[in-house]
Parts: C-alpha cells; sequence; structure tokens
C-alpha cells in the first residue's frame, strides 16, 4: 500500500514539474492566502497587545472627568469642569487622587538651549493618579500652588536634553519669557498619561499656568476652567459605583436639575481597552477572511489547472487502465497531484507569512510572535483545499473509460 502511494505521489510530482510555470501560477493564490492568514493573525495579536499594554500603563482604574466635545445643545448653561469639582470629587470614597489636567507646551530656554516642552498644568496628585515619583528634589508645594510660584517639576529625559549633565535642581528655565526655577526630576517611567510622556515633559501648578502661561486659554474664557480632572480609583471592581457617586458629585458642584442633562463626561480607560480590543478583533476577523477568500480563489484555481490536466492526459489515463489500473488509483493520482499543489503553496506561503510578519513587525515597532495555530490552520487550510478543489477533477478523471479515453484526440 506505501509502496502504491509512493509511486502515485512521484507521478504527481512529475506531473506538476512538468509544467513548472504553470504549477507556479495556480499556486499563487494559495500563498498569498496563507502568508495573509499567517501575517494577519500575528500582527493583528501584536496590536492588540500593545494597545492593550499602552492602556494598562495608564491605569486601568483611571477615570476622565471633562466637558464632552459634543455637547448637548439642549444644556442652556452648562458649567465648566474646574477646581470645585476636584475638591469635591476628593471627598468620595474610592477614590484615591483627583488632579487637574492642563496639557499644553512652551518654548523652554537654559542658556543657549531653547526645546519645545510639553507642560501639564497640574498638582500634585497627579503624581498619585500615574504612580509617578520624583528622584531629585522635590515636588512644588499647596503654598507654591497658592502662590501662583514660577517652579517645575521636569522629566527625566527632558531634564537631559536641558541640561545635559549639569544638575537641573534650582536652576532656572524660562518658558514664553517667563522665568521657572526647577524644584524636582520625576524617575524614567516610560509610560504615559493619556497622550502625555511625563518622561519628555514637565509639570508646573494649574494655578500658574492658568493665570500667567494662559494654559488652556484657547478652551474656554473661563480663567478656572480645566481641560480635564485626573481620577484614580482604589477598587477597579468598583469602578462603576465610584463613577455613579462621581456624576452625582458633579451634578451637585454643577447645580444641574434632577431631571436635567449633564453637561459632563465621564470616561475610564477599562472601556477605552475594551473597544480597543473589539476593534482589534474586528480588524483581525475582517483581514482574515481576505486570506480566507484568496485561499478559496486558489483553490478554484488549483481546480481548474487540474481538469485542464484531466483533459491534456487522457490518453494518459487510458493506457493505465488498460494496463488495469483502477478507478481509484486514477482518481488517487489526481487527488495525490491537487493536494500536493496546493501543499507547495501553503509551505511557500508560511515562509513568505513569516518574513512579511518579521517585517511588519519591526517596521510598526511591534513584538509580533508567530502563532504556531495560525501556521497549522494555514497549513490545514491548504491541504483542505487540495482535497475539496481536487476532488471533482480527480473523479472525473476516475470515470473515464478506457476505450474512450484511448480515442481521445
Amino acid at each position: 500500500m506505501l509502496d502504491s502511494f509512493l509511486a502515485v505521489f512521484k507521478i504527481s510530482l512529475k506531473a506538476i514539474f512538468a509544467n513548472k510555470m504553470r504549477a507556479a501560477l495556480t499556486s499563487l493564490g494559495i500563498i498569498i492566502g496563507v502568508a495573509a492568514v499567517i501575517t494577519v493573525l500575528a500582527v493583528g495579536s501584536a496590536t492588540k497587545k500593545s494597545i492593550a499594554e499602552r492602556f494598562s500603563n495608564m491605569g486601568t482604574n483611571i477615570i476622565f472627568l471633562r466637558q464632552p466635545w459634543d455637547l448637548d445643545e439642549s444644556i442652556s448653561s452648562p458649567k465648566d469642569v474646574t477646581m470645585d469639582d476636584v475638591v469635591a470629587i476628593r471627598e468620595i470614597e474610592g477614590v484615591s487622587a483627583a488632579a487637574p489636567y492642563i496639557q499644553t507646551s512652551f518654548n523652554v530656554k537654559y542658556k543657549n538651549t531653547s526645546v519645545s516642552l510639553s507642560a501639564l498644568a497640574t498638582d500634585t496628585d497627579i503624581l498619585k493618579a500615574y504612580d509617578w515619583s520624583v528622584a531629585k528634589g522635590r515636588p512644588f508645594t499647596e503654598k507654591e500652588i497658592a502662590n501662583y510660584a514660577q517652579v517645575m517639576v521636569i522629566g527625566a529625559t527632558a531634564a537631559q536634553t536641558i541640561f545635559g549633565d549639569v544638575d537641573p535642581l534650582n536652576k532656572t528655565v524660562v518658558l514664553d519669557n517667563i522665568p521657572f526655577t526647577v524644584v524636582g526630576v520625576t524617575k524614567k517611567t516610560g509610560s504615559s498619561g493619556f497622550g502625555f510622556n511625563i518622561d519628555e515633559g514637565a509639570l508646573i501648578p494649574y494655578t500658574t499656568g492658568k493665570v500667567k502661561l494662559n494654559a488652556g486659554g484657547w478652551q474656554s474664557s473661563n480663567r478656572r476652567a480645566l481641560d480635564r480632572v485626573v481620577i484614580k480609583v482604589d477598587d477597579f471592581n468598583k469602578i462603576e459605583n465610584t463613577k455613579v457617586d462621581i456624576a452625582n458629585s458633579v451634578r451637585n458642584t454643577h447645580h444641574i436639575h434632577p431631571l436635567g442633562k449633564d453637561d459632563f463626561q465621564l470616561d475610564d480607560f477599562a472601556s477605552f481597552v475594551e473597544q480597543a480590543k473589539s476593534t482589534g478583533n474586528t480588524m483581525s476577523l475582517f483581514l482574515g477572511i481576505i486570506g480566507a477568500v484568496s485561499l478559496i480563489v486558489g483553490g478554484i484555481g488549483v481546480m481548474n489547472i487540474m481538469l485542464v490536466s484531466v483533459t491534456e492526459r487522457t490518453r494518459e489515463i487510458g493506457i493505465r487502465m488498460a494496463i488495469g489500473a483502477t478507478s481509484w488509483n486514477i482518481r488517487l493520482q489526481f487527488l495525490v497531484e491537487s493536494v500536493t499543489l496546493s501543499c507547495m503553496g501553503g509551505l511557500i506561503g508560511i515562509i513568505l507569512g513569516i518574513i512579511f510578519t518579521v517585517f511588519v513587525a519591526k517596521y510598526m515597532s511591534l513584538s509580533a510572535q508567530l502563532s504556531v495555530w495560525a501556521i497549522l490552520v494555514s497549513a490545514g487550510f491548504s491541504a483542505a483545499t487540495g482535497i475539496f478543489f481536487g476532488y471533482y477533477p480527480a473523479y472525473k478523471a476516475s470515470k473515464l473509460t478506457p476505450i474512450d479515453a484511448l480515442r481521445y484526440e
């Protein structure tokens, strides 16, 4: 039995390599489909992991309070988010930190160095919210915040860029023509807070930012308005209950009627993570379907070529039947040829899929890991394609009679 199968396999290989160009073009759809499936699954998985890690670094127990970007027009007198909200939120059970957040950027000068610096106008609760810490020096104090002090805590990377090997503590830099004294340097974290990288930025008192630098002034004429409030919740499992308490507190601060609509919005990273994962799954599914369609198209190409091969080799089939080959032998020959053709395409597709995955991951700076499951599924799919689309041509060949086959011109 094994010897018979090996003989059939050798005949199939001989038939395939007799028409190398046709075999290559026939396998092209299989190659593209397998390579696409492997690349899409690997890169898609890496992208979802990267997004989840990025949001996790920001903190899944973080809630943002802000005014909606698409504020309901039926709200006649919406209130800005202010420090009144921050103070009220800090009294809520389950809230460990609530910090004002106004993101801006300045041109910073120190001696002959001039760079653009991203900054947060905030208070010391931002350190608690994002688990940032001061490695050298100190944070600014409540007294400095109340007195609109021109002090700043600078990120580790920004300090290196501006000061080089010079100790930045107590050095004076100029932000938009206003002198600021560096009182602290944060520990390098490698994480960001909703688009703000502390390593490459700086923190200044929100009072100083609003009054002396007009931070966030483009959003509102209210000099007390904040971009948002960053809120850290003690227990992630109780985040929904805490959001309800925060909403009630802000409604009270904004004097909203019990039947009135909210003039604020609460967002949390947990919902962002789920949304990102859902979007990633949808995209992976969509691109995976495209790869599967390529495999089906490739399978149809295999079937068409095998039908042509049956027609071209009708006399050969007749001769084999005349010397004793059974219908099963003929069917097996063409079926093995179809599966071999598909598997060869699948093997090349796997190699290209691995190469494409490495290239795309490097280009997108992702830590893509090849999925053994994806490779096995792709290989199995290519073999199944050969069996499914090769069966009909094999069946048609096996139904030929020796006399009709030998008479065929």
